[in-house]
């Protein structure tokens, strides 16, 4: 990624139409842990392991697919 990319709310093209895309902001998604009957048997136990990523979401305004990006730090 090249310096004038970084900060740049409609940064990069759909990748099923070539459309900008647009910056709908930056979401936090639980990523590890348990999941299904483990984490029922293991109750708050299960959830030690887990951890938050922050990814950015763009959105296209002409086919409306979703991607997620890395933000840069």
């Amino acid at each position: 990624m090249s310096k004038e990319d970084q900060g740049d709310p409609n940064y990069g093209h759909c990748l099923r139409c070539g459309e900008a895309v647009e910056l709908l902001g930056t979401e936090s998604f639980r990523v590890g842990g348990v999941s299904g009957g483990w984490h029922l048997l293991g109750g708050a136990l299960a959830d030690l392991g887990e951890g938050m990523l922050d990814l950015e979401v763009f959105a296209c305004p002409r086919c409306r697919k979703v991607e997620l990006r890395v933000p840069v730090s």
